[in-house]
């Protein structure tokens, strides 16, 4: 474990996973990059484990503003270049000079601004759930039905006891998730619980950072490392369209479309993403 210092004086939690003592930084490496409002924890030791036995450092960090990293105030803002330079500066705390990213939703956002502005610092991108614009008007919006709840939720009371925040994050799960890798409520619970007692704050400044970032449509053609575009046809957040623009503006690019795949990440998922995961990461 450590905790990064940033430039700004941030200080970001973040773990490495050794394959053995004599990893060096020319070896491979992969950063995971959690996505908006997401403990690192939900990268879990089912994708983590095959990656350090296959010969991976992976490192998974909590973003500024969530988890165990600092929580910046409120009336400090930040946008997706400063997430990307987070990243960058775990990456040297952790002596990655170059890493397979891979990114979900938000974090897919951070990683396609590493491949745009740091390229030399970016072996592979793995782009899961993710977008190009968040807001751009050429992208279709999230599902109506959930537009409608999340505001409810906005407006409802904020939920004051350690109960009633692990049920405000199982009803955001359950909202998000698909059909093809159920979870049991229980399981969902006993994850949102330890998140609430390892942190909680549910208005980090990740939704503004994502809002007020330029979309990256037009520049996608610049991204000149092989990627992997992973995304759920039941992803109420950013239907399909958004994986098929990633897709076709990213030269050479391969898609995977997962039949009934909400906005998630489960560990139901790992087992036909490694196959697909490695080979990939193998382009390199």
């Amino acid at each position: 474990m450590a905790d990064t210092a940033t430039p700004q004086g941030i200080e970001l939690f973040s773990e490495a996973f050794d394959p053995g003592p004599g990893w060096s930084p020319g070896d491979p490496a992969v950063l995971l990059v959690s996505g908006a409002d997401s403990h690192c924890t939900r990268w879990t030791p089912e994708l983590i484990g095959p990656l350090v036995d296959y010969g991976f450092r992976v490192v998974r960090y909590d973003h500024r503003d969530w988890g165990l990293s600092t929580k910046v105030s409120s009336d400090v803002g930040y946008t997706l270049d400063d997430l990307a330079d987070d990243a960058l500066a775990v990456l040297d705390e952790h002596g990655i000079n170059r890493a397979h990213v891979v990114g979900r939703s938000m974090g897919g956002m951070v990683a396609q601004v590493l491949a745009l502005d740091h390229p030399g610092r970016v072996n592979t991108l793995t782009l899961v759930s993710s977008t190009p614009g968040l807001g751009d008007d050429r992208l279709p919006s999230a599902a109506d039905w959930l537009v409608d709840r999340i505001a409810e939720r906005l407006f409802a009371p904020p939920p004051t006891t350690p109960q009633q925040r692990a049920a405000w994050v199982v009803e955001l799960d359950e909202m998000f998730a698909g059909s093809r890798y159920p979870v049991a409520t229980g399981d969902r619970l006993r994850v949102a619980i330890d998140e609430v007692a390892r942190y909680w704050y549910p208005e980090s400044g990740h939704g503004p950072a994502a809002n007020s970032s330029s979309s990256r449509l037009d520049r996608l053609g610049e991204v000149a490392v092989p990627t992997l575009v992973v995304h759920g046809t039941a992803d109420p957040v950013f239907p399909v369209e958004h994986a098929l623009a990633l897709a076709d503006g990213i030269l050479g690019s391969e898609l995977w479309l997962v039949e009934g795949l909400g906005h998630e990440f489960p560990d139901g998922l790992v087992p036909d993403l490694l196959p697909r995961l490695l080979a990939h990461l193998g382009r390199a």
